[in-house]
């Protein structure tokens, strides 16, 4: 249906165009043009008089004073200013409890601009559906990331990551909860590093990261919690022919506490494993990871690799380890268990990174030694052994696990349903244990057995990994009768939101810095998880980095077309009604006066 003032615009057109023509029929000359752009004029200003144009309707900015706001800003003409709870004193500035609030009381409200160092996540949850304009202040001197370790079996090497703001040229120092130096690396140009250490106790520990300036003074100190995990241990069968790889490889999994079954193929029906291995259904589901041989898994037969198919839908772990290059066929045999990748026919050299900064660091990770292998059986300088990898093309369904200093695939691993198939692609990793580095043989073994094994059933809660008092955190993953044990001994009773569906989650602010517990009951007793709050105080330009983003983003969302269209209404008819009337008295003069003097 057309809408009336369109009917009304075309009425009006197509008057003044047939007034207009009938002027110029009847009369071509310069007074005839001029009296038919008169009666066009005319007819536009009619109808402006009519239905007169929108005209946006501005209303004043919000200026909103966030956390290290300047505490001489003031506002401007057309301007509201307030000051959320952690801006400093501002002279004239409202304080709010939160922006909610500010738009509740200044309705009229239509453009909003943040100043300091942006929102905090209680303000970033609304939206504004109105223009916004944020920019940050520069990042302070210190740590602005930090990627925790993941959780990590006992024995096995941790290593942890984070960025650094005007740092470049120092180093960074990785203290056990004694206090000993575990790690030091140079901070990079772009502010970047990463270091580890040994995971040996279970439990959560704290250790500390040291950052120092290129004067070597501290610049700040900050708590990093390694949770160690206590498991069973951990089930791997091994299948290979014999060889020097799959003699280190028992040694490897006899010193790390790994319940290890072996069948070595001999030739001629003969295990020199000397454990008697069935590679069925019911075996497959005692083992947490399968270790076998490529040559080997060729061999098997259609129903053992069937198996083993089903058993990796079901959880289970398997590491190819390729002994050579890789054939049509042999990739075909990967890919039904799930494992798809290219190429692999061609050896290249691994580019082996530096054992540690120093020997003194060498040291704290190698641990106090054993008599195999005492703690000063090389040096960080000496050199390091020829090894060989085959150079596989990788989808982007493969996830690296180890990887050598120029970023090739050392070893990787695929999803299949529940369970993972890894790649293992050294030939002579074993050359690794003969030059003295065996840490690193161990380090590479355990963390490609570790991405892959079968998972279990711990009690493991989701939580923030940089949890911080005062604010507000999710707890996922528990039952209704979940409660926190603050470090002062006090519990809170967790309340489940309907809302969170099958993750479970509930609201937590904590309001003590230190170890907490979550706890609820389990099948076998209290099942307990324990998590670090770090102080008010720590991690600030971390956290000052993560607002300044948070709140760019929640800036950019509100920037939306309809946010950005101002309130509008009719502006006044009167300017166009003496506009028309003046061009329809010109008109009149001309007719009466110029086209009569004509005729």
């Amino acid at each position: 249906m057309i809408a009336v003032p369109t009917i009304v615009a075309l009425v009006i057109a197509l008057g003044a165009l047939g007034g207009a023509v009938r002027l110029l029929l009847r009369r071509r000359d310069g007074r005839a043009g001029v009296l038919a752009a008169i009666m066009l004029g005319s007819g536009l200003f009619l109808y402006f008089t009519l239905y007169p144009p929108r005209l946006p309707m501005w209303g004043e900015t919000l200026v909103v004073a966030t956390a290290e706001a300047s505490a001489d800003v003031q506002a401007q003409p057309g301007e509201r200013l307030v000051a959320l709870p952690e801006a400093p004193a501002i002279a004239g500035a409202e304080r709010v409890p939160d922006l909610a609030t500010a738009l509740r009381r200044h309705a009229q409200a239509q453009r909003i601009r943040i100043i300091g160092r942006g929102l905090a996540t209680r303000d970033r949850d609304m939206a504004a559906a109105m223009p916004v304009t944020f920019t940050p202040l520069a990042l302070p001197r210190g740590l602005v990331r930090l990627d925790l370790p993941a959780d990590t079996p006992a024995g096995s090497i941790f290593t942890m990551a984070g960025e650094a703001k005007g740092l470049a040229g120092g180093t960074v120092e990785l203290l056990d909860p004694a206090g000993r130096r575990v790690d030091r690396r140079a901070i990079r140009a772009d502010g970047g590093f990463a270091l580890g250490g040994t995971a040996r106790t279970p439990g959560l520990a704290l250790f500390t990261l040291r950052l120092r300036g290129r004067d070597a003074k501290v610049v700040s100190d900050t708590p990093v919690p390694l949770r160690t995990l206590e498991q069973r241990p951990l089930r791997v069968l091994l299948i290979g022919s014999p060889s020097p790889e799959v003699k280190y490889l028992r040694r490897w999994a006899e010193d790390s506490g790994i319940d290890l079954a072996s069948r070595i193929e001999a030739g001629g029906g003969v295990n020199l494993g000397g454990d008697p291995v069935r590679i069925d259904v019911g075996a497959l589901r005692e083992v947490d990871v399968v270790i076998i041989d490529d040559h080997l898994l060729a061999s098997l037969g259609g129903a053992s690799r069937t198996a083993i198919s089903g058993a990796v839908s079901g959880g289970l772990g398997v590491v190819i380890r390729m002994t050579a290059p890789a054939t049509a066929a042999a990739r075909e045999n990967w890919r039904k268990l799930g494992l798809s990748v290219e190429d692999g026919s061609e050896a290249v050299p691994v580019a082996l990174p530096p054992m540690a900064l120093d020997d003194e660091t060498l040291a704290a990770l190698r641990g106090p030694g054993s008599p195999d292998a005492p703690p000063g059986i090389n040096a960080v300088d000496d050199p390091a052994p020829e090894l060989g990898r085959w150079m596989v093309e990788t989808g982007p369904g493969f996830v690296p696990t180890v990887t050598d200093a120029d970023g090739g695939v050392l070893s990787g691993w695929q999803q299949r349903q529940q369970g993972r198939v890894a790649l293992w692609t050294i030939a002579n990793s074993f050359a690794l244990v003969l030059n003295g580095q065996a840490d690193r043989y161990y380090q590479w073994w355990s963390d490609t057995v570790s991405a892959v094994s079968r998972p279990n059933s711990a009690f493991r809660p989701e939580v923030p990994a940089l949890a911080q008092v005062g604010e507000r955190m999710a707890v996922c993953g528990v039952a209704g009768s979940a409660r926190v044990i603050a470090p002062n001994a006090k519990a809170v009773p967790l309340v489940i939101d309907p809302a969170s569906g099958p993750k479970s989650c509930a609201a937590f602010w904590p309001s003590d810095a230190g170890v907490h517990s979550i706890t609820q009951p389990g099948r076998d007793g209290v099942q307990e998880f324990a998590f670090y709050v770090f102080p008010k105080t720590a991690l600030q330009a971390l956290k000052a980095r993560e607002t300044g983003e948070a709140t760019n983003v929640w800036a950019a969302a509100q920037n939306t077309p309809a946010a950005r269209s101002a309130v509008e209404q009719r502006g006044p008819a009167w300017p166009y009604f003496l506009g028309w009337l003046l061009l329809s008295g010109l008109l009149w003069f001309g007719e009466r006066r110029w086209l009569a003097r004509s005729v």
